[in-house]
């Protein structure tokens, strides 16, 4: 096989629009820069851009066919043993992934959470600081006694692990023509598109591996007919040396996360997606990204893996500027369907980063750090249940389009779950913090929306105010302290009354004339002491010029936003009601 003299660049072609050749795309990136590690390479850089319809993977310096000569053979794939008396080959010593050993350290770590979670001596305070404890224990051990790629392989080591140890043995037992084979591999991504190459070798190998719907989501068994002229269930095959870099690649750069549903668990699969990104970066986010895992229930997983990624990307990227979007492009997410023996692809799909997420320098940074953190907190706390479902699919939509719309539609919703859950004393629900908020709504406003118009009008402030006097402050006061009656139905009635000004403006008027007129009664038994403010004449005539100029449903939504939201001093630091991580 004649040979280039030198590998400069890579490409990686773009053929069933999923994670597939992302993945691909950082197998060959991490087998480069292993081979430049190997040769000793100073200050090595492997960079990965998207180009649309293919991805280029670009070496600090080229790859010779003099460096491939002096490698020694390396497994691009680790042996995964999959039981205890599976037989590990002899000449890899102990660098393998070991499945069963791995598995009995993440179930000790379960059975000390549940345990904790689930003693019912324990106060909530102590129960609290044992689960943090652990939680520590568990962060500082992943990525050395526990393996970061563990939620990937535990995946393998069911259907896809006889095509797993294929892959392996390709290159294992063919130790003597490495050479050959990694510059087979390096010469297929050398070219766009990529074509499999005819070789006449002197060596056999077995070149057809079977795609598995793991690495490859519109591949699996089934009916997966490009052309639909026939109900063929067998397997789909695939090209070795891509099918490789698939499962390197998802063993680097995949998450698997279970999601239980009835009795059974179904299983979320993310792989990120980045505009343009170094592999050493990329890997670093990963590691940092799985160390704070949990999984949770389906949209809730969605909305806080791109929180999470997002604050993560911000706190380990201290020289960014820009939008977060002009580096990642978001992640590409399959849904697996548990069917008993086996999971079955039942949605495949793609979650954008937040393109409204802008960095312009580290004041900046930080304060996107603590709007996201307090919107995950809020997102954490809500169950995934009756019309939460739509709270929370309102708040994922905003998240990955951008639409501000979907957030006052969460906003709304939100605030009449929020008084629900205090009226039952759950204390895990939490209500935003206005002093957030303010940071979020002016990094969102514009010359269209004007919002910091809005939040800073002293009408409005002495409304949002009035609305918060009423509910969500009194909810927070024992009730013994109380000395206002609670108005449980004013959230509702927000929500019902903000279509049209008219509506909205009458019932204004009425709530803070019944507001001001408790206020006095209230004053009057104690001897002067009102206890709150009342809205003055001036503050709801600002208010309703306010109402003139801006749609009746945006300051119904703000509204439902400030009014049921509390000081960060007020807020009671509770836990989620579930502590525990669900997992299978």
């Amino acid at each position: 096989m004649q040979q280039l003299k030198e590998y400069k660049e890579f490409f990686v072609d773009k053929y069933s629009n999923t994670y597939a050749e992302t993945l691909e795309a950082y197998g060959l990136a991490n087998l480069i820069d292993e081979i430049l590690s190997r040769s000793n390479v100073s200050n090595r850089k492997v960079e990965i851009f998207d180009k649309g319809l293919y991805y280029l993977i670009k070496p600090s310096q080229s790859i010779t066919d003099e460096m491939l000569s002096k490698l020694s053979y390396f497994q691009i794939i680790k042996f995964l043993k999959k039981e205890a008396d599976t037989k590990v080959p002899d000449d890899i010593g102990n660098n393998y992934y070991d499945y069963p050993y791995q598995k009995k350290e993440f179930d000790e770590i379960k059975d000390k959470r549940n345990k904790i979670s689930t003693d019912k001596k324990l106060k909530p305070e102590e129960k609290k600081e044992k689960l943090l404890a652990l939680q520590k224990q568990y962060e500082s051990e992943f990525g050395k006694k526990l393996d970061e790629a563990f939620d990937v392989y535990k995946n393998m080591v069911k259907n896809p692990y006889t095509g797993y140890v294929k892959a392996h043995s390709i290159l294992h037992n063919k130790q003597k023509y490495f050479y050959s084979l990694i510059a087979e591999i390096l010469g297929f991504y050398s070219a766009i598109p990529n074509v499999v190459p005819k070789i006449k070798r002197e060596f056999k190998i077995d070149e057809k591996l079977t795609a598995q719907q793991l690495y490859s989501p519109n591949q699996g068994k089934g009916l997966n007919q490009y052309k639909a002229d026939n109900a063929n269930m067998t397997n789909l095959d695939s090209y070795w040396v891509q099918e490789l870099m698939k499962i390197s690649g998802a063993l680097q750069m995949m998450i698997c996360q279970f999601v239980k549903v009835g009795s059974s668990y179904d299983l979320k699969i993310f792989v990120p997606e980045y505009k343009q990104i170094l592999w050493s970066k990329a890997r670093e986010l990963m590691l940092e990204f799985k160390r704070h895992l949990k999984s949770v229930s389906p949209i809730k997983l969605d909305i806080l893996n791109v929180l999470n990624f997002s604050v993560n990307f911000i706190q380990r990227s201290e020289e960014f500027t820009g939008r977060l979007k002009n580096t990642i492009n978001g992640f590409h997410s399959v849904y697996q369907k548990d069917l008993g023996q086996n999971k079955a692809v039942a949605n495949i799909a793609f979650l954008e980063i937040p393109d409204f997420i802008e960095i312009k320098d580290r004041k900046s940074a930080n304060e996107w750090i603590e709007i996201l953190n307090s919107q995950k907190s809020i997102i954490s706390s809500i169950k995934e249940q009756g019309d939460a479902i739509q709270g929370l699919l309102a708040y994922r939509n905003f998240l990955s389009g951008g639409d501000l719309q979907s957030f006052f539609k969460f906003c709304n919703w939100y605030s009449v779950y929020l008084m629900q859950a205090l009226s039952k004393e759950q204390y895990y629900i939490k209500p935003f913090k206005i002093e957030t908020l303010n940071l979020f709504y002016m990094n969102m406003d514009n010359e269209t929306l004007n919002l910091s118009e809005i939040i800073a009008n002293e009408g409005f402030k002495a409304v949002a105010q009035a609305i918060r006097k009423s509910t969500v402050s009194l909810q927070y006061t024992p009730k013994d302290a109380r000395k206002f009656e609670i108005r449980y139905g004013l959230a509702q009635e927000l929500q019902n009354k903000s279509k049209s000004k008219a509506d909205l403006a009458t019932f204004i008027g009425e709530f803070i004339a019944t507001y001001n007129a408790e206020t006095a009664k209230v004053a009057e038994k104690n001897s002067g002491t009102s206890f709150r403010a009342n809205v003055k004449d001036e503050e709801l005539a600002q208010f309703y010029t306010l109402l003139d100029k801006h749609p009746s449903r945006l300051i119904g939504a703000l509204l439902a936003s400030y009014g049921f939201a509390l000081k960060a001093k007020e807020v009671k630091e509770e836990g989620t009601e579930d502590l525990n991580e669900e997992n299978e």
